[in-house]
């Protein structure tokens, strides 16, 4: 886990905006409707587009109501009054204020008959009323049907009803408005709870299952959006920030592998076929005239905060010694992302599994336009440094659950990281006869004192699955071109000894080999930690895992106060929420793991 200074500032940051907005006020900020990035509302969501009134426009039909005299009757026309209830009806309307209530002066009603009596409900046809005492008090027009109502209008039609039932003394409040207004602001409330209003309870939830297809900032709290917003702004600019300084991939000096760039599409977000392009580098080994092309394929993910080109020379020196196509592509770090698309949360990891689907074609196109013509590999060994450990942890149990398992050849983590408590789950799905190996520093701050070596310790206890080299630093494997970033890296995670380096190489290619090919012959096992690794730069020691192995690391005071970031990392979507017509807040969760 590099830089996580950022994280800190990322809160400094977020508070000030939230501090802005508090001094703007909290009425505007309640007025206002959450709204996604095609402008739906959170009530438009939950109510069917057949039947949905926008409550932004102009209601005519309720215009005509409140103005004008002739149309506060009934839809289906004036029922019949008897004398007493004529007589009632005129004192309590003569004191209403005509133009605010849009009700009739007494005695301009004519006598008509009364419509049939719906048989379902025992109502009269066309009425929207109940009676509930000797008189019928008239309201203006609501949307029943939608279980919405125009909040103007249903102030003034209670107001109305409110002085007509303390002058009359004999009316009572109308239970049905009453839900309807509660069901208007609150989808949430249980059907229980919607005094004699059984119907209206019934169409209400009924349209809820459209709010399915909103999108994650339809139901998103201001928070959550806000967060958002300031999470792309910052990483944006870190993501151009990291590509200027960084640059392009980088070969080592006479390697004899092709580097190229280009994009490659991630389908991640809350609606179907939402997605994005991200960079990906393409490893290329060198053939011979006649020779057959690289027959494997190892994905390799970068770390948080890290980008691809920062792992060029060890991408090449795969793509050279495994003779197998390398794809590194640069995933977004921004945990504050409302759809959880980014390289720690779930939505990616199941995004990133579905580039082997066999109909997604996403890979062999970002590969054509890197000028690779080729096949791409069925094979695939998928590699992770860092959080991008925990990243393909994911990818392999999503990659289990889409039955896609037959092209993982294995899982190499190089001292790999899991958030949120998942990564255990994930690799439990793998199956035994998959190979994952964990190549791990001792623990320290900067795996979180071996965060993910627990976790790989409980998905297949007693199994063999990795070593952690003595002395050993969090960036052994993170090799590059670009000195600034290779000096940084070391700077603050601690420097690498040469033979550590130069061991860490052959450790992880041994083990890629021997995954292609189904056997032990050239990667380091138990049998092999007896003698030391000799290397061009000395000889190197590697203990198998588990081990009480630490890192002495002047950060490592920081480890116990990393839980106070609890709930700053984004790992469900708030589309999460729209899926069952519940706001974000209900069932979204956003925490801070190791």
């Amino acid at each position: 886990m590099v830089d996580r200074f950022l994280v800190w500032f990322g809160v400094c940051l977020a508070t000030a905006w939230m501090s802005t907005a508090a001094l703007i006020g909290a009425g505007v900020a309640a007025a206002e409707d959450d709204s996604g990035p095609d402008g739906t509302t959170s009530s438009e969501s939950a109510d069917s587009p057949d039947s949905q009134q926008d409550s932004t426009k102009p209601n005519p039909e309720a215009e005509n109501l409140s103005n004008d005299p002739a149309d506060s009757k009934d839809p289906a026309g004036p029922k019949e009054k008897n004398a007493d209830e004529t007589e009632d009806a005129g004192e309590t309307e003569g004191d209403v204020d005509e133009e605010e209530a849009g009700e009739e002066e007494p005695g301009e009603e004519e006598p008509v008959e009364e419509p049939a009596a719906n048989e379902s409900t025992g109502k009269k046809d066309g009425s929207d009323t109940v009676e509930t005492g000797s008189v019928t008090p008239k309201r203006n027009a609501l949307t029943v049907e939608n279980g919405t109502a125009d909040e103007g209008q249903q102030e003034k039609a209670a107001t109305v009803e409110t002085e007509a039932e303390t002058e009359a003394g004999e009316l009572t409040v109308d239970p049905v408005l009453q839900a309807v207004e509660r069901q208007s602001v609150n989808l949430d409330i249980p059907a229980a709870d919607l005094i004699d209003a059984p119907e209206v309870a019934a169409v209400a939830f009924a349209a809820a299952p459209s709010a399915a297809a909103a999108s994650a900032a339809a139901t998103a709290p201001p928070l959550t959006v806000l967060l958002d917003v300031i999470g792309t702004v910052v990483f944006n600019l870190y993501a151009l920030a990291t590509r200027l300084i960084g640059g392009p991939a980088v070969l080592p000096p006479g390697s004899n592998v092709t580097v190229r760039s280009s994009t490659l599409r991630i389908d991640c977000g809350c609606a179907d076929g939402q997605g994005f392009d991200v960079p990906a580098d393409w490893y290329i080994p060198e053939t011979e005239e006649g020779e057959e092309p690289p027959q494997r394929l190892i994905y390799l993910q970068h770390g948080f905060l890290a980008s691809g080109p920062w792992y060029s020379h060890t991408a090449a020196a795969l793509a050279e010694q495994t003779n197998s196509i390398v794809v590194a592509p640069s995933i977004t770090s921004n945990f504050l992302d409302a759809e959880a698309c980014w390289l720690g949360a779930a939505p990616m990891h199941e995004a990133l599994a579905k580039l082997f689907d066999a109909d997604n074609t996403a890979l062999a196109d970002s590969a054509l336009a890197a000028g690779y013509t080729g096949a791409i590999p069925s094979r695939v060994v998928l590699m992770g440094h860092s959080l991008g450990g925990g990243a393909v942890s994911g990818m392999a149990g999503y990659m289990t659950d889409n039955e896609t398992d037959g092209r993982l050849a294995g899982v190499v983590l190089l001292d790999g990281v899991g958030l949120n408590g998942a990564m255990a789950a994930d690799l439990d799905k793998v199956s035994l006869s998959i190979p994952i190996y964990q190549l791990a520093a001792p623990r320290y701050f900067w795996n979180q004192d071996g965060v993910g070596t627990t976790a790989l310790l409980q998905a297949r206890p007693g199994e063999y699955v990795g070593v952690t080299l003595v002395g050993g630093s969090h960036v052994d494997s993170m090799r590059g071109g670009n000195p600034l970033i290779q000096f940084s890296q070391q700077l603050v995670s601690g420097f690498s000894t040469p033979q550590n380096v130069a061991a860490a190489q052959q450790i992880m290619v041994g083990w890629v080999n021997d995954m292609f090919s189904g056997d032990q012959a050239t990667g380091l096992y138990e049998d092999d930690l007896d003698e030391p690794i000799s290397t061009p730069a000395g000889d190197a020691i590697a203990v198998a895992l588990p081990n009480s192995l630490t890192k002495p690391f002047f950060l490592n005071f920081l480890q116990p106060f990393v839980s106070l970031g609890d709930g700053l990392f984004t790992f469900d979507p708030a589309c999460v929420a729209a899926s069952t017509g519940r706001s974000a807040s209900g069932s979204c969760s956003a925490s801070l793991a190791a």
